[in-house]
């Protein structure tokens, strides 16, 4: 299942640049598969929350995402993950966050909390599996525009690509389990791609990825967002120690511009 958490992270892009528009419509709901080879090994729904949250008198959009193996991956080992957040509908900022997973034997429950007075993010987690208390922890926001998962999704679908070049550097703070992260990814123009909802124009970014012992190569995960007035996070490739894997959108409702596509 961490193949599932990785290649969803491939979603979560975002950058310290121009906005382009507010693509995201309340009630939105996106469906994904994960692939490897010929086999679904998962599936992944993301939901908008049909009405706004107000938090410290700002509008807020509630995001849920949920992911589970499906197929003969789920005989072996079981997995369902669920993450959330809260974040402002205009600048993506995180007010609360959280993720509830369970995989196989192990399992987490952990609450982050974003508190911009004391420029603090408060985390609280538990596990059923390993039931010993465990501490709050505290961590100290020191850069401004710092976004968690959810938040990082919204805004990549909200750059405004059309003022970028090929090749040109795309940034972002976040934080994610428990740790603060400097992204960097690589803009690389506007292609055609097949995709499980059409063939779409799209626009293509590559993370640059540190190394690790579970993707490959230079160029490890490529993503596509479509170029149009929904900017649809479409397809995700990502290629792995064991092979190449992909997550891709099969079906979206209530989106911002056009008809459904079941």
């Amino acid at each position: 299942m961490k193949t599932f958490t990785l290649i969803l992270l491939g979603l979560f892009t975002s950058a310290q640049t121009m906005v382009d528009s507010r693509p995201v419509s309340n009630g939105e709901e996106l469906q994904f598969k994960l692939s490897y080879g010929w086999f679904t090994i998962g599936r992944g729904t993301f939901k908008i929350s049909d009405e706004n949250v107000i938090k410290d008198g700002k509008e807020c959009i509630e995001i849920n995402v949920a992911g589970r193996t499906a197929g003969l991956v789920g005989v072996f080992s079981k997995v369902d993950d669920k993450w959330g957040a809260v974040v402002d509908k205009n600048t993506f900022m995180p007010y609360y966050s959280y993720r509830d997973l369970s995989e196989g034997d192990q399992d987490l429950k952990e609450k982050s909390y974003f508190d911009y007075d004391s420029m603090r993010v408060r985390v609280e987690s538990s596990s059923i599996s390993k039931p010993t208390t465990r501490p709050i922890k505290y961590f100290d926001i020191e850069k401004d525009n710092v976004l968690d998962m959810m938040g990082g999704l919204m805004y990549a679908r909200s750059v405004d690509f059309k003022s970028l070049e090929k090749g040109d550097t795309i940034r972002l703070d976040a934080f994610f389990d428990e740790k603060f992260y400097d992204f960097e990814m690589i803009y690389h123009g506007i292609e055609k791609v097949k995709t499980k909802v059409g063939k779409i124009y799209c626009f293509k970014i590559v993370p640059i990825m540190q190394k690790n012992n579970v993707f490959k190569g230079d160029n490890a995960v490529t993503f596509w967002i479509s170029a149009d007035a929904n900017r649809l996070p479409l397809k995700v490739k990502a290629n792995m120690n064991f092979g190449t894997a992909y997550c891709e959108l099969t079906s979206y409702k209530n989106v911002k511009s056009g008809i459904d596509s079941q």
